[in-house]
C-alpha cells in the first residue's frame, strides 16, 4: 500500500498521498518530499476521522446511487480527491487550480495498475 502511495507522490502537483482506515487513522502514505503539511498533527489527525465519518455516510446511498466511487473538493489553496480502495479511502492533497477530473484519471490509472501486477503475481505463484 505505501508502494501505491509513492507512486501517486510522484505524480506532478501532487502534495499528499495516504490510505486512510474506516476508523480515522492514516495507514500508509505521507506528504511528497520537501512539502510542509498545512495543518497540525493534530489537525490532521481530526481530518482524517472526518473524511472516514463522511465515507460510511456515503454508503447510505450505495442502494440508490451506487457504490461511492471519488470525489474532488477544489478549496482555494489546496484541491482534495478521495477514492474508496477496499475498506481503505485514498486521500491525494494536491496543488489548487488543476484539472481535478485529469487527476483522478492518473491516479485511477496507477491503481488499476497495481491490482493488475498484484494478481499476475498472485496467479504466478499459484501456478508453482
Amino acid at each position: 500500500m505505501q508502494n501505491l502511495c509513492d507512486k501517486i507522490l510522484d505524480l506532478q502537483h501532487v502534495r499528499f498521498a495516504g490510505l486512510i482506515s474506516d476508523n480515522g487513522n492514516l495507514y500508509a502514505g505521507g506528504f511528497k518530499k520537501n512539502t510542509a503539511p498545512m495543518v497540525s498533527e493534530k489537525n490532521r489527525q481530526m481530518m482524517y476521522m472526518r473524511f472516514a465519518l463522511e465515507s460510511s455516510f456515503r454508503k447510505d446511498f450505495d442502494d440508490s446511487f451506487g457504490a461511492f466511487r471519488c470525489s474532488t473538493i477544489q478549496r482555494e489553496k489546496i484541491s482534495i480527491i478521495t477514492i474508496n480502495i477496499c475498506n481503505y479511502i485514498l486521500l491525494v492533497f494536491t496543488e489548487p487550480r488543476i484539472d481535478l477530473q485529469t487527476k483522478v484519471k492518473e491516479i485511477q490509472n496507477i491503481i488499476d495498475d497495481d491490482k493488475r501486477n498484484f494478481l499476475n503475481n498472485l496467479f504466478e505463484k499459484n501456478d508453482m
